[in-house]
């Protein structure tokens, strides 16, 4: 098998409390931004955007994911919204992922537009493979909270479409459960004449 077959194979996603380690330099925030913009990017739109938080911004970002879980629950207790906190704080490096969907473009329909975010953010997860990294991303209907939105200074066509946590880990990864190959390919046949 080749290197990029066996690395997108092995990947595997890795709750943020299990995560370790130092937090990603700059050099390496760069490599993973030049990973995704390795996507296919149908009119050069550039939908996805990282947006990287600082390790000392991330108490101040806590309290909006608090905010947040307010937002979601107003009966959350004292105990949820440290939880929330928590999520903040789990990883050493947390990336937010920011979609600018344009949905009246003339050429570039919204379907395309989501494709290249996911395939920018798929490119991320393998570049951190090659960092000797592993992350998750993780999201929920917290990351359309107003909360969020104005933290990021979202408009109008922005998604924030989650968090990717990242940072090492030395455990043991559990066996991945994926769709067989069969469950996913089939093959078109010309219609019989009648």
């Amino acid at each position: 098998m080749s290197p990029i077959l066996a690395t997108i194979h092995a990947r595997r996603s890795v709750s943020p409390r299990r995560l370790a380690g130092r937090a990603l330099s700059d050099e390496e925030l760069t490599l993973l931004a030049e990973a995704a913009a390795a996507a296919p990017d149908h009119g050069r739109l550039g939908p996805l955007h990282l947006v990287a938080v600082a390790h000392g911004d991330r108490a101040a970002l806590a309290e909006v994911f608090a905010a947040a879980a307010l937002e979601a629950d107003p009966a959350a207790t004292d105990e949820d919204l440290d939880r929330s906190r928590g999520c903040s704080l789990a990883a050493p490096t947390l990336i937010a992922v920011v979609a600018n969907i344009d949905d009246g473009h003339p050429l570039v329909p919204v379907s395309e537009q989501w494709i290249s975010v996911g395939a920018g953010l798929q490119n991320v997860l393998l570049a951190l493979a090659a960092l000797g990294c592993r992350g998750k991303v993780v999201s929920g209907r917290r990351v359309g909270s107003m909360a969020l939105r104005s933290a990021f200074g979202l408009g109008e066509g922005a998604h924030l479409v989650g968090f990717i946590t990242i940072g090492t880990f030395e455990g043991d990864l559990k066996p991945a459960r994926r769709r067989t190959a069969d469950s996913v390919l089939s093959f078109w046949r010309r219609p019989e004449e009648c």
